[in-house]
């Protein structure tokens, strides 16, 4: 009664954090607040925002994600104001590379448990060693899990983000897939390390419908993990480089730039586990750093002779701390082990706005007509990322999860991720 009991209450909570966790209020409508700083010397420029007609200075940062910006341009009268207001292109560029590094590190560790790489044969729960569950799980030679030192894995993302208008950016929305492979060595029954590469394509849209971008972001990264009984530590050092297209449209004219970016990515993780039977509870503490550069660029305009923007390189630092609890619950199956599983990360990030700058300049002759200074949005301290997912231990050391996560908490961002997993354990 106690045991039962026990999971009453972890799945309450679960429910509970779950709905206290839905969005009070919503984002405060873009007002068009932006700085101007523009050399009246020079006549009025043809709009040429980042997105709309506006063209007041404006950018904006993803709290709890690269933090990144890109300005518009002047506008047309010292302090009018804009029809629209600003929005980056490059933000989404950060979000979708560090969306890419900073999943990846607490996919291989709950993988490599669900799947039987934990803490080796030593330790005799349902979880981590299914050769005490009989049946298909310890059916000789068919053993879920092998002596192998060996395995594979492969994960396909597909997430879709909405960044709502506040009152410093009007929003935009994007799409964006990514495919990483990499494996595991069991170096002993308690250690192991691998490798993964990862490549991550996004299309944003601004919801203005005059802009957007094309990211490509490839990262190369090193794992390892050591078990002690019931306790891990594992970590995910990563370098990723990014090809940044932008494309916006002004009053008669198009406007293209191509820029590139290039970060460092480390993950520590440390968690633990409370078996109970079949139900296995995982709680987990991260710290997850990022520093990186998008490189400085001018756009051209299609006419030759536009009011374009050169913008300086732009810093992606960001600084996280996450909190996590995962629940498991294996039911034995006559091909396997049936795992489904839910999951709640909390993410804190107390780092400030960043700012950008640059210059607008005639693109035919390449004078400045004025200069850009913004600063960025506060980033959002606390955020919650919940999950639902199911994953299935095979005969032979074959292993596939599915998971769906949705992002809480966030003052102006919706975010949803669908996540196919494999995993083989070479014989």
């Amino acid at each position: 009664m106690a045991s039962i009991n026990f999971k009453t209450a972890v799945l309450s909570g679960f429910v509970f954090s779950v709905v206290s966790a839905l969005p009070l209020q919503a984002a405060e409508t873009c007002k068009g607040q932006h700085n101007t700083n523009t050399d009246q010397e020079y006549p009025p420029n043809e709009p040429t925002g980042s997105v709309g007609t506006g063209g007041d200075s404006a950018s904006i940062s993803s709290p709890s994600v690269a933090r990144v910006s890109e300005t518009s341009e002047p506008s047309t009268t010292a302090g009018s104001s804009p029809d629209s207001c600003g929005a980056t292109v490059t933000e989404g560029g950060g979000s979708q590379a560090q969306d890419t590094a900073m999943t990846l590190g607490s996919k291989i560790n709950s993988f490599r448990g669900r799947s039987g790489g934990g803490s080796g044969k030593k330790k005799q729960v349902a979880t981590f060693n299914y050769h005490a569950l009989g049946g298909a799980a310890g059916d000789g030679d068919n053993a879920l899990l092998d002596s192998s030192r060996f395995s594979l894995f492969s994960f396909a993302d597909y997430t879709e983000r909405d960044r709502e208008a506040t009152a410093s950016s009007s929003g935009y929305k994007q799409q964006a897939s990514a495919l990483t492979l990499g494996f595991d060595y069991r170096i002993d029954d308690s250690s192991f390390a691998g490798m993964s590469i990862s490549r991550s394509d996004g299309d944003s849209d601004l919801d203005s419908r005059l802009g957007g971008s094309e990211v490509s972001v490839n990262m190369l990264g090193v794992h390892g993990a050591r078990y002690w009984a019931e306790h891990y530590i594992s970590m995910l050092v990563a370098y990723g480089a990014m090809d940044i297209d932008i494309a916006r449209l002004g009053a008669g004219d198009s406007f293209k730039a191509t820029t590139d970016g290039k970060y460092w990515y480390a993950d520590l993780t440390m968690g633990t586990e409370y078996q109970y039977g079949p139900l296995r509870l995982s709680p987990t503490m991260r710290a997850l750093l990022m520093t990186g550069e998008i490189d400085a660029y001018t756009e051209r305009s299609a006419s030759g002779f536009g009011a374009v923007r050169s913008i300086n390189s732009q810093d992606i630092d960001s600084n996280i701390l996450s909190l996590a609890l995962q629940a498991d619950y294996s039911l034995l199956q006559s091909w396997g082990v049936l795992l489904p599983s839910m999951r709640a990360e909390f993410n804190f990030d107390q780092g400030d706005g960043y700012k950008t700058n640059g210059q607008t300049l005639n693109d035919g002759d390449k004078t400045v007509i004025g200069s850009i200074s913004d600063l960025s949005d506060e980033p959002d301290s606390s955020t919650l990322a919940v999950s639902w997912g199911v994953s299935g231990q095979f005969k032979r050391g074959f292993a596939a999860y599915a998971v769906y996560e949705r992002l809480f908490l966030h003052d102006y961002m919706n975010k949803y991720t669908a996540t196919l997993g494999f995993r083989y354990e070479l014989p």
